[in-house]
């Protein structure tokens, strides 16, 4: 049992069990019939009971889905700095926040592009109240962030959420996303909140909280959309 087990994604070991129960869910049919237009159900049905890790639902499934996105509602997506990244060193992205799940699943399509560790990311808990979103966001790296807590609550939460994001990154050797802000940027203005830096701070034993911030490799990430995704 883990402090940690009411936020994190599953464990590999928990994979396939979770898949077998969401696998006939009409949304589940939906998702694989938009990756795999051209894919009988009976094809993506035997993969999925297969599939025993996030990595490779990730992979055989969800970067397919992404494809299909880029490649049915845009020109194409166009990338830098990329190639600044050591390939096997886990990195904080902190990120402007247009779309919650186009935003970390295009970068997440880059990283595996590019040969560098993917992201576990994070998402409010209040977008994945139903029981197969919420299943869904755990099987492809998501963890949840509280929201509607008490200042008291709010506090644990933060301290709770600096120290998970610490161990994924010190420990785990996983990539972070986070957003910059709690919410959609509505006006343009991406600055980040003073709040995401002192959550992340929390979980310093540094007596300089800029050593720290450097040895979580803290990569800024800007993403946009010619037309607003939602």
């Amino acid at each position: 049992m883990s402090k940690f087990d009411h936020i994190r994604p599953l464990y590999d070991s928990e994979v396939n069990e979770a898949i077998l129960s969401v696998i006939h869910h009409p949304m589940m049919k939906a998702l694989m019939s938009f990756s795999f237009p051209d894919t009988d159900e009976s094809v993506w049905m035997e993969q999925l009971k297969k599939t025993h890790s996030k990595r490779d639902f990730q992979v055989n499934f969800i970067y397919s889905a992404v494809q299909q996105v880029i490649q049915r509602s845009s020109d194409g997506l166009t990338t830098s700095g990329f190639e600044k990244l050591d390939k096997h060193a886990p990195y904080l992205y902190i990120s402007n926040h247009r779309d919650i799940i186009l935003d970390t699943s295009l970068l997440n399509v880059c990283l595996l592009d590019h040969g560098l560790v993917m992201t576990a990311s994070a998402i409010g808990d209040n977008l994945v109240q139903k029981a197969f979103l919420h299943t869904l966001s755990r099987l492809n790296r998501n963890f949840l962030v509280q929201r509607g807590l008490s200042p008291r609550e709010l506090l644990q939460s933060s301290k709770l959420m600096s120290e998970y994001i610490y161990q994924l990154l010190a420990r785990e050797n996983r990539s972070v996303w986070i957003a910059q802000r709690e919410g959609r940027t509505k006006d343009g203005n991406d600055a980040t909140h003073q709040g995401v830096l002192k959550m992340l701070g929390m979980a310093s034993d540094e007596d300089n909280l800029m050593d720290f911030f450097k040895k979580i490799k803290i990569v800024p990430v800007s993403i946009s959309y010619e037309y607003d995704p939602t």
